[in-house]
């Protein structure tokens, strides 16, 4: 079982609640921890603070997008 599928079972969540609760489908989800979609930083912080966890925890930094933001 991957780290965000664990994360998901220590949180006790099936696919369906934690998908809901995110307000995604299961099956988005579902590709989310089998690695087939990577994610915004801001969707790996909710899911991270969904399961109770730093996203650095459960997510490796190649998996989510980091965007930089010119102010100039």
């Amino acid at each position: 079982m991957n780290s965000l599928k664990k994360a998901r079972f220590n949180a006790g969540l099936s696919i369906e609640k934690a998908a809901c609760l995110l307000e995604i489908s299961a099956g988005y989800l579902s590709q989310i921890e089998n690695g087939h979609r990577q994610v915004s930083s801001q969707r790996a912080e909710q899911i991270a603070k969904l399961y109770n966890l730093d996203k650095d925890q459960i997510f490796l930094p190649s998996r989510y997008a980091i965007r930089k933001v010119n102010t100039a």
